[in-house]
């Protein structure tokens, strides 16, 4: 599936897409994406679209199509369709034509007070609708918004009347984005914003509608598709890290090393210029959500410095990038030194690059890598970058807004490991303090994201969802612990989880523990099941501790941690599956005397 991803799915003709959906249901694998479409409109035959665009974004999505109208019934009903197909994403669109017609059809008549009350109306009839689905289902929710019109029942004369049409449009939908705000699995599907940028009056068919009650022209649908698509991907926590950028005719206009640093084209006063220089805007706006930067260039590295140093004006500045390959070697070489370095998976990197030839090479050597072939005009570099779905955050927690701050501190402490011959003696002059204590609702998105996404230091690699996370956080038969570390070098923020369960006989099983790569080695994974040992053996009484390890191709770091913690295998698979427990006679705290460990449970 992956040969098939373009840069602009919704560049692809309805014949295109509809060929790729069939390519999908054709290949059906095991981790398609479950999305139920629930709503007072016929939504045929946008799941297909929403499946050839998946295929397009390498994204395998099955549909489920609720009876029409019936998006109560199939929310408060057991039986029905929508819990059989067990969705992971529910989209939900309700249309005011059908919620509140006098509105739609007759707001003219309607005094300014009655257009109010309508707009509540609309409002508790929409929440009830998300309240019911959050409650009967663990899946996350796409609530779509209203669109207005392409044109006003009193015309120009709306824009003087007291809470008129446009105005109705506007607080319905600013209201309903305030009301679902707190509600972590819900994301608003922005129809509102989605038909302006298409052009209201060329997404709206009023034959189709009447004929069949479907409100969009086949035009529009690989847009909203490839929307849904990209919220999907969100809620599920399928993320990019890094952005990997060229240098010469990608963050500026020509060739550094032949022009020199006054001869490149970035900054005000010229057409190309200012084309480069909001590039690089929009490339600083990324690391604001997040996003890692990291340049891989075949360059001089002093005339790449001599540019940074120079050009002041230009957004970005070397201190931006948190990890640099500046030589003549391949640049697939380079990307995985840039990923080794950082400590993160090449499925975490987009690389960006002017020259096909590099970006194909690219493509060849290291598929797990998102490639960005820009096109010939800079001036639509912003809108490639737009199109990258992996860049999307639901919310932007501490941790995101650190990241760049937290990898480059990150390799300040390899180069300072590089200074000690002795493990120890490096470990203590870290300074290491560490938090631990139940997990609370503020930090229920960085949670989500560590099951997500964690890949190395996961003993089971069990990815659960966010309604399911946040069930943990009050289930009074388990526990999830998070872990906050820092040292001499800065914070790192909330790197660890650990899930733990009642089990039969006053065991206590755990599920679970995620360490972010970025707190691999320096002990952390201890401390955290000490604390646990503590808090349920020594403490709580447990008859001991049980744990299972799920090997994958990529969490071998955590392979022989359960040994190490004291732990006696019970049973081991064919397949490396390995079952484990910790009585209280072998229950005992590892070493990790360089670590202060407080309990915010015990101290907040």
């Amino acid at each position: 599936m992956a040969a098939n991803r373009a840069a602009d799915a919704t560049a692809l003709s309805p014949v295109s897409i509809r060929r790729l959906a069939r390519e999908a249901r054709r290949l059906a694998p095991a981790d398609q994406v479950r999305i139920a479409y629930l709503g007072d409109i016929t939504f045929d035959p946008l799941p297909e679209f929403v499946a050839g665009v998946g295929v397009a974004s390498g994204f395998a999505a099955a549909g489920y199509v609720a009876p029409f109208k019936q998006y109560v019934q199939e929310l408060m009903t057991p039986g029905a369709g929508l819990r059989t197909f067990d969705p992971h994403v529910i989209v939900l669109v309700l249309t005011l034509r059908e919620l509140c017609p006098e509105v739609a059809l007759r707001g003219s008549r309607l005094s300014a007070d009655q257009l109010k009350q309508a707009a509540a109306s609309v409002l508790d009839t929409v929440t009830a609708c998300v309240e019911r689905a959050l409650a009967g289902s663990s899946a996350s929710l796409l609530v779509g918004n209203f669109a207005p019109p392409s044109g006003h029942l009193l015309g120009l004369a709306d824009q003087k009347r007291e809470f008129g049409e446009a105005e109705f449009y506007a607080e319905v939908n600013l209201e309903l984005a305030r009301r679902l705000r707190r509600e972590a699995r819900v994301q608003i599907l922005d129809l509102d914003q989605l038909t302006a940028y298409a052009g209201r009056a060329k997404v709206w068919d009023p034959r189709l509608y009447y004929l069949a009650k479907m409100p969009w022209r086949e035009s529009f649908l690989p847009l909203l598709a490839e929307q849904i698509v990209r919220q999907s991907k969100v809620a599920l926590g399928r993320l990019r890290k890094c952005l990997v950028l060229d240098l010469d005719n990608t963050l500026w206009g020509g060739i550094v090393g032949e022009a020199g640093p006054d001869g490149i084209k970035v900054g005000p006063g010229d057409p190309e210029g200012e084309a480069f220089f909001d590039f690089q805007s929009r490339v600083r706006a990324l690391k604001d959500r997040g996003i890692i930067l990291a340049l891989c260039s075949k360059n001089n590295p002093a005339d790449v410095q001599e540019a940074f140093a120079r050009r002041t004006e230009m957004p970005l500045t070397l201190d931006d990038f948190a990890a640099m390959e500046i030589g003549w070697e391949m640049k697939h070489l380079g990307l995985e030194r840039i990923a080794q370095r950082l400590n993160i998976g090449l499925d975490s990197l987009v690389f960006c690059d002017d020259n096909p030839a590099e970006c194909e090479l690219v493509r060849q050597m290291l598929p797990q890598v998102e490639v960005l072939e820009l096109p010939k005009d800079p001036a639509q570099f912003p809108a490639l970058l737009d199109r990258v779905h992996g860049f999307d955050r639901l919310v932007l927690s501490d941790e995101d807004l650190e990241r760049a701050r937290q990898y480059r501190e990150n390799a300040q402490r390899g180069e300072a490991r590089g200074a000690f011959t002795d493990l120890g003696a490096y470990l203590a002059s870290l300074g290491t303090t560490m938090s631990v204590g139940r997990a609370t609702p503020a930090e229920l998105s960085r949670a989500h994201q560590l099951f997500a996404k964690t890949n190395q230091f996961n003993t089971t690699t069990r990815r659960y969802s966010l309604a399911e996370v946040e069930r943990f956080l009050s289930d009074p038969r388990g526990a999830l612990y998070t872990v906050r570390v820092s040292d001499r070098f800065g914070d790192l923020g909330l790197v660890g989880l650990c899930l733990v369960r009642a089990a039969e006989h006053g065991w206590v099983s755990i599920d679970s523990v995620v360490l972010s790569c970025r707190a691999m080695g320096r002990g952390v994974e201890h401390a955290m099941l000490n604390h646990v040992k503590q808090r349920h053996v020594a403490e709580g009484g447990a008859a001991g501790l049980t744990a299972r390890f799920i090997p994958t191709k990529k969490n071998a770091p955590a392979a022989g941690y359960f040994e190490s913690e004291g732990f006696r295998v019970t049973e081991r698979a064919a397949d490396g599956m390995t079952d484990y427990v910790l009585d209280t006679a072998s229950c005992r705290p590892t070493p990790c005397d360089w670590i202060q460990v407080t309990d915010r449970d015990r101290t907040d």
